[in-house]
């Protein structure tokens, strides 16, 4: 099982030690490199920097501010495994530059989990990291957000608060995603590809991967499907299913008058019970759509009396007003097949409905 250790993060990030830890290696440091202006030489900078580091605090218009290391100060400083472990057991915090939230109490080193790989999808669908602002993930399932946030915990404590822009959102520390994209060579404002390491993982963690990608850009109606803008994307999910012996259909492409097309996977319907084992959804409701797609894949009785299926739809309908697929699945008939019914029900002036495309709701006069 693969890790990653302080070591193998941006150098751009900053570290505070925990005291004793911190006054150790600052002692063993100057007396190495002959005193704190020898070392000050070797690092690079200026005596009054590498003082500011010793003391863990500057001090600017009569005010101190904590001063933390510079993690490529550490890098050239500690040569032997002995430090270097030393070092990493004694770290409380991580964060970026100026005013960032930290990561504190920080959980070290990094190991693959499918925590881990299912954040990273999820910001590779529904997060943004945009260069100088803090990141986020959004999706309006309260399950799937709150299931973001637990998973936030392997890293260590950190701030993580919710909003919302047209949707609700998860804010979380800049200081993740630039560990996570720098140490998995992946871009999560407008991803161009899968993470490589994704393909080396234990099969839990593409599972968890998969099922996060599903979770966030996948649907199931007339197919089980996932769609998203990036070809070469597409192209790897594909692969990544085949890999847990899921297969799929022929990429297609869903061409959009005013945003960029979309590239879309169906699963083979004979695969559906395999995606749902290996795979499946944490999202409620689509997890009640694939467990209703599979009752009608495995229905006993393949045909019906067009009269028993009015019945039927009428039956639901006089309990609240439903959605085409609600009423399909309910009645365990495809998508397609139950809309024929319903347009035929609402020629006779039985049914209504509002709405448009897969936004319609039927309803009784």
């Amino acid at each position: 099982m693969k890790s990653w250790h302080i070591w193998d993060f941006p150098d751009n990030i900053y570290i505070s030690l925990k005291r004793q830890a911190h006054k150790e290696f600052f002692r063993e440091m100057f007396i190495e490199y002959g005193g704190k202006r020898a070392y000050a030489r070797f690092l690079g900078l200026s005596q009054t920097a590498v003082k500011q580091h010793w003391r863990g605090y500057s001090k600017k218009g009569g005010r101190l501010y904590t001063q933390c290391i510079p993690l490529w100060v550490l890098k050239k400083s500690c040569k032997t495994n002995r430090l270097k472990r030393k070092i990493e057991n004694n770290i409380n915090l991580i964060k970026g530059s100026n005013k960032s939230n930290p990561i504190t109490n920080p959980k070290l080193p990094i190991e693959e989990n499918p925590e881990l790989y299912r954040i990273t999808a999820h910001m590779i669908a529904d997060g943004s990291a945009p260069r100088n602002k803090v990141p986020y993930y959004s999706n309006t399932s309260k399950v799937l957000r709150e299931q973001f946030k637990k998973d936030l915990k392997i890293f260590g404590k950190m701030r993580v608060y919710d909003s919302k822009l047209t949707i609700p959102i998860v804010y979380f520390p800049k200081i993740l995603t630039d560990i996570l994209s720098h140490i998995l060579n992946v871009r999560f404002s407008f991803p161009n590809r899968l993470p490589s390491e994704t393909f080396k993982a234990t099969e839990e963690c593409k599972r968890a991967f998969l099922q996060a990608l599903f979770d966030d850009e996948g649907y199931i109606s007339t197919g089980l499907c996932i769609s998203m803008s990036n070809l070469k994307v597409i192209k790897q999910i594909k692969k990544l299913l085949k890999a847990i012996e899921v297969e799929t259909n022929k990429i297609g492409i869903k061409r959009q008058k005013y945003r960029k097309n979309n590239f879309i996977i169906n699963v083979k319907k004979k695969h559906y019970k395999r995606f749902d084992e290996k795979v499946g959804f944490s999202h409620p409701e689509k997890s009640r759509n694939l467990k209703f797609a599979l009752k009608t894949l495995n229905r006993k009785i393949r045909t019906r009396d067009p009269y028993i299926i009015k019945e039927e739809i009428l039956k639901y309908l006089r309990r609240k007003p439903m959605k085409t697929l609600e009423l399909a699945n309910n009645i365990q008939l495809s998508l397609g097949h139950c809309l024929r019914h319903l347009k035929s029900i609402e020629k006779m002036g039985d049914i209504e409905r509002t709405g448009f495309k897969n936004k319609i709701i039927w309803y009784l006069p």
